[in-house]
């Protein structure tokens, strides 16, 4: 299988960003707060300043799940920085070496690494505090006007470069997802055209046996052995369908219902999951529960992209019919009054309906109430299999 771990950062690249902002701040407390001693207020403040914004940029690696957060607060404190220099007038020389470096690696993470929303609020937030900082902190004059232009091409290069991370990853996703789309499609074709080929001649020989030796004792044994021949073929028929669906994701467990549910149930905002009684002590197939993992999952990226105005999304999975089906019901409350809303015909919807029908089970999806939308799959269970 292809690896799905994501890339760890280059450990050069960290001991780098790590090097440089040590080696500025090191540099700057030297030259401006050691040898020119005794240091401004205002030069003591902006060095803070780019020190708490060095030690921000490389926390971002440490916690990366809170990017939009460090970068934000770095944005926040430069702002406020250059606020007290322009209302109080702090009397300092021009710089801010350290503070550029870590205000350009957390605006490249944003724009590499954030939605496309934040991190355009992030980088254009970001862009503003470069480039008035120098000359809301050291007045406007010549050299203030082209030190805020330099910043401001610096800002260009990191959201330039953020944005070339941005489009390499996405290039790789879509890569490694056509990758294991011909891996998958590969292993439909074997499949089909050669486990599927065996069994069903070990099939057609078990059925000539049978008829030869419909007399004999090993009558019954022959059709056991046709019964389980026949039902791994099916097994197999609806494995090809389910690898050739699109939208086929990972393997689901197949173990336990009620957490393949939950799971599928975690990936949207306000889902409302209700589950019968019993239904962990259900007998299904494998088949069955990588299905209904798909009908949930579908449904609510469905809600999603054409639901919005959804208040209420409820997932509802219970048996029905004197436990012959297992019913699945995602329904929600997105449909506007005097909204006219087809069916939707996506390759998921097509896909959701093949692996159903490969299981013998049927389809609804359509509206419900005055303003509801519903999709209902109904699900065959095993005969006498309703109880562990």
């Amino acid at each position: 299988m292809l690896p799905t771990i994501a890339p760890q950062p280059v450990r050069g690249l960290v001991i780098t960003e790590v090097v440089v902002v040590a080696g500025l701040n090191l540099e700057l407390l030297v030259r401006r707060l050691i040898v020119h001693a005794p240091a401004s207020a205002g030069e003591i403040l902006y060095f803070a300043v780019g020190l708490a914004a060095g030690a921000i940029a490389l926390l971002r690696r440490r916690f990366p799940e809170r990017t939009a957060t460090l970068t934000a607060s770095a944005i926040a404190l430069s702002l406020a920085c250059s606020g007290v220099g322009f209302f109080v007038a702090l009397p300092a020389e021009i710089g801010g070496d350290p503070e550029v470096v870590a205000s350009m690696l957390l605006v490249g993470a944003a724009c590499h690494q954030l939605h496309r929303g934040l991190a355009a609020v992030l980088a254009v937030l970001g862009g503003l505090a470069m480039a008035s900082a120098p000359v809301l902190r050291y007045g406007s004059t010549s050299a203030t006007l082209a030190v805020a232009v330099m910043w401001a091409l610096l800002w260009g290069c990191s959201v330039m470069v953020g944005l070339i991370l941005r489009d390499g990853d996405a290039r790789r996703d879509a890569a490694l997802a056509a990758a294991r789309d011909r891996e998958r499609l590969e292993l439909a074709r074997e499949l089909h055209d050669l486990v599927a080929h065996h069994i069903t001649g070990v099939v057609v020989r078990t059925q000539a046996a049978s008829v030869i030796l419909a007399e004999g004792p090993e009558h019954d044994l022959i059709k056991e052995i046709e019964q389980a021949g026949s039902e791994a073929l099916g097994a197999v028929r609806r494995l090809v369908v389910m690898l050739r669906s699109p939208g086929h994701g990972s393997a689901v467990p197949a173990s336990n219902l009620v957490e393949t549910v939950e799971a599928a149930g975690a990936h949207g905002d306000g889902v409302t999951v209700r589950l019968a009684p019993g239904l962990a002590d259900l007998v299904v197939t494998p088949e069955t529960v990588s299905t209904v993992h798909r009908v949930v999952l579908e449904s609510l990226t469905n809600v999603g992209k054409h639901a919005h105005d959804a208040r209420h999304v409820v997932v509802v999975v219970e048996p029905a019919e004197n436990g012959r089906y297992l019913r699945v019901e995602v329904s929600n409350d997105g449909l506007r009054p005097g909204r006219v809303r087809r069916a939707p015909g996506g390759y998921g919807l097509i896909g959701m309906g093949e692996r159903i029908a490969a299981l013998d089970g049927r389809l609804t999806a359509g509206e419900h109430g005055d303003r509801g939308w519903r999709v209902l799959a109904e699900l065959p269970l095993p005969e006498g299999g309703t109880s562990r």
